[in-house]
């Protein structure tokens, strides 16, 4: 147990360790969902791979239910006023609510959407791994804190790469998606045991203590945030609630198979700028306004610049590659991932601008646009999807980013100057 624990722990150079390690995370994290849909195409056929996707849509809404938004919250919490204890004990809470929501779903989708038992238990399965994965974040969430992001993206790559592996090793030989996806689950369990929990005591104590006055403050505050997350997420996966309803799994299937490139963007972009969050609430604390303006319009110019290679990669080489990795031929929706891409590099600005407003302490006028996004979403999504089928999926996608991107900018921009109004008035 030393030497593993060791093997997350020791480093030369801290610094340079924890972009490293958090670029490879992110990566993996990103890239674990499309290459899972791969073996399950190549083994089992599109369909199951087009229920697939509906469960991990699924799954990670109900992720935000655990997560709550907090992480961000906590990492920027530099000060401490909330000790690890606090944002552990609402963790406990939040992720006991998010299984008892996804049990309550499993019941759903059986008596309402008429989903086979078999289709209801994958579901399941991949909501647990995301209880998993929300639980693990109040681990990953403070080890950011104290300043050892290399340490939590280690632990946090050794429970992604190995449980894949192994939900991929036992899919390819039994063929089976209820007995594999029960394999990545405890797997993933097991990984959690033996990094997260093997590192954190160094770096605080694990307690739980069901003290109301932290927990309800954490719920208060994160409350924009979580809602937040709940419906951009909502948002994004609300095309694919529409076919899973006016369409077949294998529909399903292939507009995952063109969308998750854009999943990839948000990630990419994600683990570019989440290095230098604490950086962000440094600067923003001490009134740096012109370092903090620099670093937000760095980040914004890498991530056009990421958007503008998918869309280039896109239009020459997409539909190919990903037609290739899913032996599937997907060359009648070039103009669908394009379309897409556009979308991505929205969804990463919206990404971003989150995280810049929670800094700035405003993360309550998130709701603005999430809300209005979500309403639209709402209504729109079955027509467009009926009448125009993948392509009003895609259309309404990149609509909803947009209106969603362009909001939270404005928002950025009106406290920003608020802010610089208010020192220029305190210093004369």
């Amino acid at each position: 147990m030393n030497k593993l624990k060791k093997l997350f722990t020791e480093t030369k150079d801290v610094k340079k360790a924890s972009y490293l390690w958090n670029t490879m995370s992110a990566t993996i994290f990103a890239i674990q969902s499309a290459i899972i849909l791969i073996v399950i195409t190549r083994t089992n056929g599109t369909a199951d791979a087009g229920i697939f996707s509906i469960a991990y849509a699924v799954a990670s809404l109900m992720y935000y239910v655990g997560e709550y938004g907090v992480r961000k919250y906590q990492i920027s919490d530099i000060n401490e006023r909330l000790s690890f204890t606090a944002y552990h004990s609402h963790r406990v809470v939040a992720c006991t609510i998010m299984t008892i929501a996804c049990i309550g779903y499993a019941g759903y989708g059986m008596l309402v959407l008429h989903y086979s038992l078999r289709k209801t238990y994958i579901i399941f399965m991949i909501c647990a791994l995301k209880i998993v994965e929300a639980y693990q974040e109040v681990y990953f969430g403070r080890l950011q804190q104290v300043g050892r992001l290399d340490i939590a993206s280690k632990t946090n790559i050794f429970r992604t790469v190995v449980s894949l592996v192994a939900a991929m090793i036992c899919l390819g030989v039994t063929h089976n998606m209820e007995i594999s996806m029960t394999v990545w689950v405890v797997v993933a369990v097991i990984c959690f045991l033996l990094s997260s929990v093997l590192v954190i005591g160094d770096y605080g104590k694990v307690h739980f203590k069901l003290e109301m006055k932290p927990i309800m403050k954490i719920y208060t505050d994160c409350l924009p945030l979580f809602l937040g997350c709940f419906f951009l997420l909502y948002v994004g996966n609300a095309p694919k609630y529409a076919i899973d309803a006016c369409m077949s799994d294998v529909d399903q299937a292939c507009y995952n198979f063109i969308f998750m490139p854009v999943f990839a963007i948000g990630l990419f972009a994600n683990f570019i700028f989440n290095p230098v969050l604490v950086q962000l609430a440094e600067r923003w604390r001490d009134d740096d306004l012109k370092g903090f303006r620099k670093m937000v319009n760095k980040q914004m110019g890498v991530i056009g610049a990421v958007t503008l290679l998918a869309i280039t990669v896109a239009l020459t080489i997409g539909c190919p590659v990903l037609g290739l990795l899913y032996n599937t031929d997907l060359s009648s929706y070039k103009i669908d991932l394009t379309i897409l891409m556009v979308g991505g590099g929205m969804l990463a600005l919206v990404n971003f601008f989150t995280v810049v407003i929670t800094v700035m302490r405003n993360q309550k006028y998130l709701m603005i646009g999430y809300v209005m996004g979500a309403v639209l979403a709402g209504i729109l999504a079955h027509p467009a999807v009926e009448h125009w089928g993948i392509r009003g999926a895609t259309i309404l996608y990149v609509m909803l980013m947009t209106i969603q991107a362009t909001t939270f900018a404005v928002v950025y921009k009106l406290f920003l100057s608020k802010r610089i109004k208010f020192l220029k008035t305190k210093t004369a």
